[in-house]
């Protein structure tokens, strides 16, 4: 009790000073509500009234400024949270489930006819998609071949290294690019590594895949 009273003290003392509840917690570690609870009763001076009033629109002034960069870092910190959630509900797949999720991402992207083809820009769609083709197709890697759709002022050399490394295809086994020419449609954004497409010259292959997905469907 004699603690609750010294703090009692320092808290009613500090706003007959013109301090704002806020300010007194920042000096004293007691309960907002306590603080408003003991200081009810004391009457400020007007000159203390105008600067809480001032000091609240330079606070309203400086929050309209950092408000947006509060809440979009408060965003980001949810987002990383949901992330980590979501990263624990994934298990590895099965062989079953490898061959399920490459039979649904065919369905989105892959060719319906003349073989068998992934085109994306996505890296990581494109190396689940080689490995699928490896592992659950038996496809077999010298059989891969790859080709580009680029701009024509990118690094047609340099673009195939890097996908090269990312689907373990060999420089030698890329075709000629498809190289769109300046000045040809309204696009804005231009794919920094372009669109790779990677085949599979197989029309058994093809059927069995569209079976697959066909399966899948009557299952829906």
């Amino acid at each position: 009790m004699k603690i609750k009273l010294k703090e009692k003290r320092i808290v009613q003392r500090l706003r007959k000073q013109g301090l704002s509840y806020n300010e007194i917690l920042q000096k004293v570690s007691v309960a907002k509500s306590s603080v408003s609870l003991w200081c009810r009763d004391i009457e400020l001076t007007a000159e203390q009234k105008n600067r809480l009033i001032k000091k609240i629109e330079e606070n309203r002034q400086r929050f309209s400024k950092l408000g947006p960069k509060i809440l979009a870092l408060k965003r980001q910190k949810e987002i990383r949270k949901i992330k980590k959630a979501a990263k624990k509900e994934i298990r590895p797949l099965t062989p079953y489930e490898f061959k399920i999720a490459g039979a649904m991402l065919y369905w989105a992207e892959g060719s319906k006819s003349e073989g068998v083809e992934i085109t994306n820009s996505d890296p990581m769609l494109i190396k689940f998609m080689v490995d699928w083709l490896k592992e659950v197709c038996a496809a077999p890697p010298e059989r891969l071949k790859a080709h580009l759709n680029i701009h024509a002022n990118q690094n047609d050399k340099k673009i195939k290294k890097y996908w090269s490394k990312i689907t373990n295809i060999p420089l030698s086994r890329f075709g000629k690019s498809y190289i769109k020419p300046e000045g040809t449609g309204h696009r804005k954004n231009i794919l920094y590594n372009g669109v790779i497409g990677v085949k599979f010259g197989s029309e058994d292959l093809r059927h069995r895949i569209m079976a697959w997905i066909k399966a899948l469907y009557r299952q829906l």
